[in-house]
Formats: C-alpha cells, sequence, structure tokens
C-alpha cells in the first residue's frame, strides 16, 4: 500500500469549506451545496488569464470558469450509508476538461460535506513526473469495494500536445485520506509512427463482493479505430494489469460493422458475471447507411475473457437538448447510457437519451432480467409527453427494488423571458418498470443560461450526474446553475480568457420512496 497520502486540513481546504454554503445554487433551496469556490493557485490575480494558468504547466487556450464545477459522480459507502463521496470537474475549461477534479466527502448523509484535494493534475499540486503532472483531467467516476475502500478515476491529459492517461487513487478511511495517484495507462505525445492515441470516457467499479476485484473500462482512439479497453485490480486497487482491448471493428452481419463503442460501464450481477455497456454505431457497407444502438459485452470469469459478440439492448435515433429560443446546444449525455443492477435479483435497467417522434430528446429506460441477452421494449421516462425535452438521464436502484431515473427538463420554461428554466426530477418505477410517482429535486427553477459554454457544443451541466442509493434512499449529485444574470457568449471567441463567476455548483439531494 502507498504509504504516501493527499491529506486535508490545510488553509487552502478550510477556505473552501467556508465558502461552501455562500455559494449554494438559488435554484437549489432544498439541496445542499457539496463544491465551493476554486481552490486552484490564482497567480494573485484571479482575472489574469496568465497568472490563473501559470499552474497549468504549459500554454492554454480556451475560456476558463474559474470557480465553476460540472460532471459531477457520487458513490455510498456500503459500510456505512451515512459516508458518500462525491466527485466533479473543478474550473472547467470551455474546450475540453478542467484544471482539476474536485472531491468532497459527507459522514452524516449528505448534511455536510468536506472538500479533499487529490493531485490529479499540476495545479491540484500533482509533483514533476508523478502520475497527476497534466495540465487538465476529466471524466471522474468513483467506486466503493465491499470493504469500504473508494476508487476515484480520472482521465488525465495535457492540452498541447495531446499526452493523456487513465488514472487512480483509492481511500480506505471513507474519502478524508486518498493515496498519491498512480496511472493505469498513459500515451506520450505521439506514438513511433506519429499518429496521436487517445484514452477517453473511463468508469471504474468496484466488485459488490470481492474487495480485491476492481474493474476499470474505457475508449482508446487511434487513427479513426476505437478500442473498448478493461484493465482489471486483483488486489483491492494496489496495482493494476495491462488494459485488454475487449473489442474493435466487429462484423454483426454480413453487411454491418460496428465502427464506434463509447461510454462502458461495468456492473456486476449477483452472480459474479460482468456487465459492459456502452453504445455502438453500426456502419452498413453495402447501403452505406448509419445507426445506432446501445449494447453490452458480458464475462463470466471476472473480467480475463469477454465475449466475442457484442448483445444489442435497443436501436435508438440520436438526440440532444437545445436552447428552443436561441438555439444553442446543450452538452449532455448525448448517446452515452448509464446502466444498474439490482442486487438482489439481478435485474439490469439502462438508461439512455433518444430522439422522440417530434424531434426532440426524451429519457428512455429498459430492463433486462436474464442477465443482459433480451431486454424490454424502452419506455420515454418523463411523463410531461413529447413536446417537452428531457435529458441527462441516471439510473439506480434501491434494496426494495425500487427504480429511480434522474433527469434534467424544460417544463417550467416560459417562451419569450430571459430564462432557459431547468428542472431536475426523479422518477421512481416499480421492478417492472410500472410508472408509480416522480419527485422535483429542484425547488425552483435555475437559469441554463447561466451555465458554463464548452465551444460549440453549449451549454454544459456535464456528460453525467451522479445517482446512488444508501439501502432505501436515492441520493443524487448534479449540477445547478447559479442565477447571477449574466448569460454566458455565444458562440465564443478564440484565444484565452477567464470567466471568474461562480456560474455553476454541483448539488446534493436525497429522495425517501
Amino acid at each position: 500500500m502507498n504509504g504516501r497520502r493527499a491529506r486535508i486540513g490545510t488553509v487552502l481546504f478550510l477556505t473552501v469549506l467556508a465558502l461552501i454554503t455562500a455559494s449554494a445554487s438559488a435554484g437549489a433551496a432544498g439541496s445542499t451545496a457539496i463544491s465551493g469556490l476554486s481552490p486552484y493557485p490564482d497567480g494573485g490575480d484571479p482575472t489574469d488569464p496568465a497568472a490563473v494558468t501559470a499552474c497549468n504547466g504549459e500554454p492554454q487556450t480556451g475560456v476558463l470558469y474559474r470557480n465553476s464545477e460540472t460532471e459531477p459522480y457520487l458513490a455510498v459507502n456500503p459500510t456505512n450509508p451515512n459516508n458518500m463521496i462525491a466527485g466533479w470537474h473543478q474550473d472547467r475549461w470551455s474546450n475540453g476538461a478542467a484544471q482539476g477534479l474536485g472531491a468532497a466527502f459527507t459522514v452524516d448523509g449528505g448534511m455536510t460535506w468536506t472538500p479533499v484535494n487529490i493531485p490529479f493534475t499540476r495545479c491540484a499540486g500533482a509533483l514533476s513526473g508523478s502520475a497527476g503532472d497534466y495540465g487538465r483531467a476529466s471524466d471522474p467516476w468513483i467506486s466503493f469495494s465491499p470493504d469500504g475502500t473508494a476508487h476515484y478515476m480520472a482521465l488525465v491529459a495535457d492540452n498541447t500536445p495531446n499526452r493523456n492517461g487513465m488514472a487512480v487513487a483509492r481511500s480506505t478511511d471513507g474519502g478524508a485520506t486518498w493515496t498519491e495517484p498512480q496511472i493505469i495507462k498513459a500515451n506520450p505525445a505521439r506514438d513511433p509512427v506519429g499518429a496521436s492515441l487517445f484514452h477517453d470516457k473511463n468508469s471504474i467499479t468496484a466488485d459488490p463482493i470481492d474487495p480485491d476485484l476492481v474493474y476499470a473500462t474505457w475508449t482508446l482512439f487511434r487513427n479513426g479505430v476505437t478500442s473498448l479497453l478493461v484493465s482489471r485490480s486483483t488486489d483491492g486497487g494496489e496495482k493494476w494489469g495491462p488494459p485488454i482491448p475487449i473489442a474493435t471493428f466487429g462484423t454483426v452481419n454480413p453487411a454491418e460493422v460496428v465502427s464506434f463503442r463509447q461510454g462502458a460501464q461495468i456492473v456486476v450481477l449477483p452472480d459474479g458475471t460482468l456487465v459492459n455497456a456502452f453504445y455502438r454505431i453500426l456502419f452498413d457497407q453495402k447501403n452505406l447507411a448509419v445507426s445506432f444502438e446501445q449494447a453490452l459485452f458480458r464475462s463470466t470469469d471476472d473480467g480475463k475473457h469477454w465475449d466475442r459478440m457484442d448483445i444489442a439492448v435497443a436501436g435508438f435515433t440520436p438526440a440532444g437538448a437545445f436552447d428552443p429560443e436561441l438555439g444553442i446546444p446543450v452538452r449532455d449525455a448525448s448517446q452515452i447510457p448509464d446502466i444498474a443492477v439490482d442486487d438482489a435479483t439481478g435485474a439490469l435497467y439502462m438508461t439512455w437519451q433518444q430522439a422522440n417522434t417530434q424531434g426532440l430528446v426524451e429519457v428512455a429506460v429498459s430492463r433486462s432480467v436474464d442477465g443482459g441477452f433480451t431486454w424490454s421494449t424502452p419506455i420515454r421516462v418523463s411523463q410531461e409527453g413529447e413536446v417537452v425535452q428531457s435529458f441527462l438521464p441516471a439510473v439506480s436502484v434501491n434494496a426494495d427494488g425500487t427504480v429511480g431515473v434522474l433527469y434534467y427538463d424544460f417544463r417550467n420554461d416560459v417562451t419569450g423571458d430571459s430564462e432557459l428554466s431547468t428542472d431536475v426530477h426523479l422518477a421512481l418505477f416499480d421492478a417492472g418498470l410500472v410508472f408509480q410517482e416522480e419527485r422535483r429535486l429542484t425547488t425552483s427553477s435555475f437559469d441554463m443560461r447561466q451555465m458554463v459554454i464548452t465551444g460549440p457544443r453549449g451549454y454544459f451541466p456535464g456528460d453525467y450526474v451522479g445517482l446512488d442509493t444508501d439501502g432505501t434512499d436515492f441520493v443524487a449529485a448534479f449540477t445547478l446553475a447559479n442565477n447571477l444574470g449574466l448569460p454566458v457568449a455565444f458562440p465564443q471567441s478564440p484565444g484565452l480568457f477567464v470567466d471568474t463567476n461562480n456560474r455553476q455548483d454541483i448539488v446534493f439531494a436525497r429522495e425517501t420512496p
């Protein structure tokens, strides 16, 4: 076990803790703020782009949204449900990733949160030559082992050149202290033949029964070819095995090939079978047609070997949310699915975005009761019908078998006013996906037009948000905009800029079915 620990308690993070209450979102009166203002160095002048980005350790481009957080994840400790850990993008860049990844833990069920620093990047304090010796980080993902060990995985990267990798840190005390990050896999700026590799969209899953087994999965891009990779730890995350490609191109039938897989996420069935869910793009070579499907791979030997052919869950037409008046897109989950398993019955539930018959984005959910081999006809989650955009879903199953699907929508927006009124909801279903009720997690709407902008992809609440259960209750970490009356500029101007406004925060909410 690595004896070096990233410990909390510095003046810097006590200051951030004191600021958390002050930075709570106006749209989340019934929620608890998790994140606060930026903990990273400002070079003595938070408005000077050169000073603020000096900690990145290399030249930067884009808009740095200092003090703004996005893309949260949340995990509950199975040995102590009052202990949870959240992670997020801290100080998001408009053109990819963030200055670092934030983290906070709670020991009182989410009433209060203590921030911690994990040096995934130079701005977060990583030393030269360490696993965090990178300018930016992205894709926070957290999972608890059954013995209470927490694992935090991150994509680490430099802005230029394209040097990047997958890093992980672990905590054995509920998130209060962390090992120094270690690299699972990294590539230099250029490989020997001059083509950049890029590791992207990672997730990490601790086996819920065996504390020695932990699984990491992600996509590797190279020269237009994508491969899903899986790396295993068999000693509780202390060391990691080499990443194994489980899929590249693959023939589905004589006419079609799988040309893309992304958004991989592993869940573990009660019998130990691993299910790795993702979306795939099919290319019909004969008819030159492209289609999209949610799909999965299975492994029955703890991830050492995987199915040679992936299993289709459902076809869908991609769709994303957009500002109905200004036309600005929302960078949301897009095609990426979320998957959860009922630990008692083994039933699987998958949710994703798709286009409805009106061409607008909606959230769908489907169920499998045979380990992922067959799936029910997807149903629309929102009860508002097809004229209200719903997006950015997450799914979880509580100990009673109740299925919760969290999502955002614009149902309370008023055409012609200055705001894009946005809310977050939790839809509850029984084990058979019969709708039960819906809970609004935002006690008042927030204005999406205040959010950070990710270049041409628009407003950015995150590619995903966090949803888990502490047994019976559903617990969530999601992104809200602070109603500052300062809409962002779209499109963005080229160059290097700093926006110091606290545009958005990560908040926590709890719902008891």
